[in-house]
Parts: C-alpha cells; sequence; structure tokens
C-alpha cells in the first residue's frame, strides 16, 4: 500500500508541470494575456487582437479580452519573449528576426502593412542646419543616432555603416538626444510626434521637417509553438478580416491622418539595405501594400 501511494506521489510530480503548462498554455476561459499593453504604443495592435478574437468566437463561447501580464511599464522585448517561451503570455507582436522565427510561431504577415519601414528623425533643434544638409546614406553616416539596444533592426544600422549609440528604453533616448548625445532618434509615424507630445519638457526636440528612412520593419503576431489552435484562430480571424475590407478599415481608423502628416512624397527617403549583398528588397508602401523596389 506503500508502495503504492509512492508511486501515486511519483506519477503526480511527474504530471503537475504538465498540468501547469496546459493551464498557461491556452487562453483562459475569460482572458488572453499579453506582453505589450501600452496602450499610447500599442492600441492598434491590441485593437486588433480584440476584432480578431471576437470574430472567431463560436456561439455560446465565453468572449476572451486581453489581460495585460502585470501592471506598469512594459517590460522590454526580450523578457517578452522569455514570458512567451515559459507560456506565461499567449502572444507578443514584434517584428521578426531570424531567430525568433525558428522558436516560435509566427503568422507571416504584416500587421503594419510596411508603415514601420518609414522612419522618421527626431532631433536637437540646434542640429537642424545639419540634417538640412544630408543628402544620402553617406552623409547620414557622419552623425550618430540613437538606439534601443534590444531592437530587432539594431543589427541593419551596423550593415549600413551607421553609427549608434544604444541605450534601454525610449525615455532614456529622449533624454541623452536632448542633452546632446548624439544626433538623431528614429521613430516609426505613429511615435514621432507622439512621443514629443508626451514629453512636452523636452523643448529641444523636433522632428525633422526633411528626411525619413526607409528598410524592412514587418510586425508578425508570434505564439508559442505548442499553441496551434490559438494561433490557427488568429489566422483565421486575420483572413476573415482582409476579406471584408474590415481590416484596412482599422489600420486607416488608427494611422490615415499620422500618414499623412509625415508628407513623405516631400522627404528625401534614404534607403537602407536590409542584405549585406545589397541587393533590392521590397518595401511595402503604408497604407497600400503595393511593394516597390529599393533604387540602386
Amino acid at each position: 500500500m506503500i508502495r503504492k501511494l509512492r508511486g501515486l506521489a511519483s506519477l503526480g510530480a511527474l504530471l503537475l508541470p504538465l498540468f501547469l503548462s496546459l493551464a498557461t498554455s491556452s487562453a483562459s476561459a475569460s482572458a488572453l494575456r499579453v506582453c505589450q499593453s501600452d496602450t499610447a504604443r500599442y492600441a492598434y495592435r491590441m485593437a486588433l487582437v480584440r476584432q480578431i478574437l471576437h470574430r472567431t468566437q463560436l456561439p455560446g463561447e465565453p468572449a476572451l479580452d486581453l489581460q495585460a501580464f502585470a501592471e506598469g511599464p512594459d517590460p522590454t522585448q526580450e523578457r517578452c519573449l522569455a514570458l512567451l517561451r515559459e507560456r506565461k503570455v499567449h502572444l507578443v507582436y514584434m517584428p521578426p528576426t531570424a531567430e525568433r522565427l525558428a522558436e516560435f510561431d509566427a503568422i507571416p504577415f504584416d500587421l503594419h502593412q510596411g508603415m514601420l519601414g518609414y522612419r522618421l528623425l527626431l532631433i536637437n533643434r540646434r542640429d537642424q542646419a545639419l540634417f538640412a544638409k544630408v543628402r544620402s546614406l553617406d552623409d547620414l553616416r557622419q552623425l550618430q543616432g540613437g538606439f534601443g539596444s534590444q531592437w530587432s533592426d539594431y543589427r541593419l544600422f551596423e550593415l549600413n555603416r551607421l553609427p549608434v549609440m544604444g541605450a534601454g528604453n525610449a525615455e532614456t533616448l529622449l533624454a541623452m538626444l536632448e542633452a546632446g548625445r548624439f544626433h538623431y532618434f528614429h521613430r516609426g509615424l505613429h511615435e514621432a510626434w507622439a512621443e514629443l507630445e508626451q514629453h512636452a519638457d523636452k523643448r529641444h526636440l523636433m522632428v525633422d521637417p526633411h528626411l525619413a528612412l526607409v528598410y524592412p520593419n514587418p510586425v508578425y503576431l508570434m505564439f508559442h509553438k505548442d499553441d496551434t489552435e490559438l494561433r490557427r484562430r488568429f489566422e483565421q480571424g486575420l483572413k476573415r478580416m482582409r476579406s471584408d475590407g474590415s481590416f484596412e478599415a482599422l489600420f486607416r481608423a488608427h494611422f490615415a491622418d499620422t500618414i499623412a502628416r509625415a508628407q513623405l512624397k516631400k522627404r528625401r527617403l534614404i534607403y537602407l539595405k536590409s542584405t549585406p549583398s545589397g541587393r533590392a528588397t521590397p518595401y511595402a508602401a503604408p497604407a497600400r501594400g503595393r511593394p516597390h523596389q529599393r533604387p540602386n
């Protein structure tokens, strides 16, 4: 009898991690846990996730809503990936890298339709004359940029021989830019003016009116490789929204004004190569999704 009880205890010890894994892997009856929940930065992505959940909800099935992993500032990208690896969150929405695609299960569709590949430059007002003279990638190489050290496109700037100084987060980088530690800090169209408005005390900073960088910078939905059912649900929901026009409507509702404000047609576009060979890479035009080729 004692031996039998010991056997059951051993079996229970073996099964407990499995039960815990199952409990954290599938979305609960009421919430889907996400790591990136700052509404100032991720309002569009969160709205898209909510619509996908709504569009794929079965009759009689409890509605799922998003639940932040923790209160306070969002964790770093690497921490979010660790949480996904440990199945403590259900999904992340991030730019893909070869390493991320090998480890996680991604839906290979750019949620921002190429928009994040157009980067505006935050600069110090005293450096306006410097940037007015920039005509090429070689000119830009004479200036130093600030960069999030964990961002997926960090290596791309190294590939293009653009000198950058890394820091942990955007708030630190804005303070360093105002202090003159470097010359520019590149941001997405939806981030540039929004961050200046959120940091009104940084009165010496502005969006450079002349330049924009261009390079591939998609954002994918990524899941744990064992969460195949959840990934399938999101893939189905995205397909439905793209087919009936609701995806495009949501995208335009969030970004049409921002894209118009950026006036990309009036800017000098500096294209960065995304491969060591420098071969032409297709870029998706903001809000249209029509690829065009990088000029030689």
